[in-house]
């Protein structure tokens, strides 16, 4: 296993047309603990696949050093890397077997040709059998073991993956680097899929660094996310301490599902000792601790952020939360059921919000409806920067 270590990491390209540079990745600064599952997410065109490629060497770096464990790699091809590539494209052999995709690496590596297998028949057979060995075992781990004679069409999407990650875990290397690995499966395998790769990782104990737009992926898979976008990265944490200390807007409204809630018009306003958040139709009294973090904005507009699971029906809140006294009178606009929640939407004043509330809840469409915000979790950002001030 070994650590991997990006420092200052820079990708620059040349537009083929305007002729001008373009920034991929921008100056990225991460290290990859021993043992550990890194997600990389972002939108499409944040610089995660590139910066993934740097590290696999398919893609050279402009500027910045790529560590594994100790070793500086930036000018060591791809193959002695001792990394092993998950792609989103399975890239198997329509004519091999399952046995031989997932040998074909290692025979490449270990049995270098004829001549050299008949002239060292006793150590060609020693390498075969590892080859074997390293086969039988990562197929077993993998449940596929039934599957070793077939060949690729014969097998489902989620075998096929199966395979390609087999085919990775017979190279046992330093690093595994997962490029969307799922985005080809339907939702329920996806779903599946993601719990045996995190079993597996388990169990492994191989540093993975895994790349996605998905932050559903991102959220239940990761160690630690690292969040990117337009090449420069956000913000890296737990995937607790993004959802409830989100760095900036862009980390706020990018993790969590229904997305955070954004008042825009939203102004700090004085109130005897501490300072209020005052919308259209909301008017939010924070906890002292963080109301105290809001003086020097007193008089200036911000950034309110709301999650949806932190709205809820007068009716049906929690004794911590009506305490608070975080009343306002809304209109529903539509009503989701979701089982054991149900997703409102919401018109308070000019602004709409998503509240993700308990299926009892009497919301009817076109009615008024008072909820309650707990604002010991609402976040406040500051309007020009879009940091986080609370």
């Amino acid at each position: 296993m070994a650590r991997v270590t990006l420092t200052n990491l820079n990708k620059t390209f040349v537009d083929a047309q305007s002729k001008k540079e373009v920034t991929a990745v921008n100056n990225v600064n991460l290290e990859i603990h021993d043992g550990e599952f890194m997600v990389l997410v972002g939108p499409s065109g944040c610089g995660k696949t590139t910066t993934m490629r740097m590290i696999a060497g398919l893609e050279e770096s402009t500027s910045g050093e790529i560590r594994i464990g100790d070793r500086v790699v930036n000018d060591v091809p791809p193959r002695d890397r001792n990394i092993a590539m998950v792609f989103q494209n399975y890239a198997l052999y329509p004519h091999m077997s399952v046995y031989e995709n997932m040998a074909f690496g290692l025979k490449l590596r270990m049995l270098p040709s004829m001549w050299w297998q008949m002239t060292h028949s006793a150590e060609a057979r020693e390498r075969k059998n590892d080859i074997d060995r390293r086969v039988r075992k990562a197929a077993d781990t993998l449940g596929i073991s039934h599957l070793l004679d077939r060949k690729p069409r014969a097998l489902s999407g989620g075998q096929r993956q199966r395979v390609a990650l087999g085919r990775a875990i017979v190279r046992e290397p330093q690093v595994f680097l997962m490029d969307e690995p799922l985005s080809n499966l339907d939702a329920k395998l996806r779903e599946q899929t993601r719990t045996e790769l995190i079993r597996l990782h388990r169990d492994l104990g191989v540093t993975t660094i895994y790349v996605t737009h998905d932050q559903v992926e991102a959220m239940t898979m990761g160690q630690r996310i690292a969040v990117m976008k337009d090449g420069i990265m956000q913000q890296c944490d737990t995937p607790e301490n993004l959802y409830r200390n989100p760095a900036n807007l862009f980390v706020a409204g990018f993790l969590g599902t229904p997305s955070m809630n954004f008042v825009r018009s939203a102004r700090i306003v004085k109130n005897g000792a501490a300072p209020l958040i005052e919308a259209p139709g909301l008017r939010l009294h924070l906890p002292e601790e963080r109301a105290n973090a809001l003086n020097a904005y007193v008089g200036k507009e911000v950034v309110l952020g709301i999650r949806p699971v932190d709205i809820y029906d007068q009716a049906h809140a929690p004794a911590r939360v009506s305490a608070q006294k975080n009343t306002a009178q809304v209109v529903v606009d539509v009503v989701e059921p979701l089982g054991s929640k149900s997703t409102v939407y919401l018109t308070a004043g000019p602004s709409t919000l998503v509240a993700e509330i308990d299926a009892e809840t009497q919301a009817r469409v076109g009615q008024p409806l008072e909820i309650l915000v707990d604002a010991e979790r609402a976040h406040v950002f500051d309007t020009e920067t879009e940091r986080a001030i609370v």
